[in-house]
């Protein structure tokens, strides 16, 4: 998956989420209205209160939103960061040539399912090899890498360029 996929995900689950909290707003509303005492104000006090709850609950669901997305989604964005779609997973893990093979547990899910995990500062430029390992057992190439190669197991790996710092790779 492609980062402008991987961005149209998120924008089409935001939607979906948002259209869904839809109707719960509008019967806050109405709720909040029939709470009010049975002393009725004049309708243009008592459509300033609706008004004013209706606003007041749609900016806490707008603010919430935002930073939910802003303060649990993964970074994948960052060229540093190693991501994978893959929201039933209850584990994922990163094995590659700069880990020695062995799997290292990656962040996550965040609430769109992404599972992340930063490269190390020390990383040297090269050329490493790369695959997921989903719940301990299923290996995973990265949809997002550029290259890929066919293991002597029959398995297929990511390739990860790591340029010199300073330099575009």
């Amino acid at each position: 998956m492609h980062e402008h996929e991987l961005e149209s995900l998120l924008k089409e689950t935001l939607t979906r989420y948002a259209e869904a909290h839809r109707d719960r707003i509008a019967d806050l509303e109405y709720e909040i209205v029939e709470e009010l005492p049975s002393r009725q104000p004049t309708p243009r006090l008592r459509w300033g209160f609706v008004g004013a709850g209706a606003i007041a609950v749609a900016a806490v669901f707008v603010i919430g939103l935002w930073a939910g997305l802003n303060l649990f989604a993964a970074p994948c964005h960052d060229p540093s960061v190693l991501c994978l779609v893959y929201p039933n997973a209850k584990s994922v893990s990163v094995a590659s040539q700069f880990t020695l093979w062995e799997p290292v547990p990656m962040n996550g899910p965040d609430r769109s399912g992404v599972w992340w995990i930063r490269l190390p500062d020390n990383i040297k430029p090269g050329r490493y090899e790369y695959s997921f390992i989903v719940d301990g057992e299923r290996w995973v190439h990265d949809p997002r890498a550029s290259e890929f190669v066919h293991t002597f197991d029959d398995k297929i790996n990511s390739v990860l360029y790591i340029a010199p710092r300073g330099e575009q790779p």
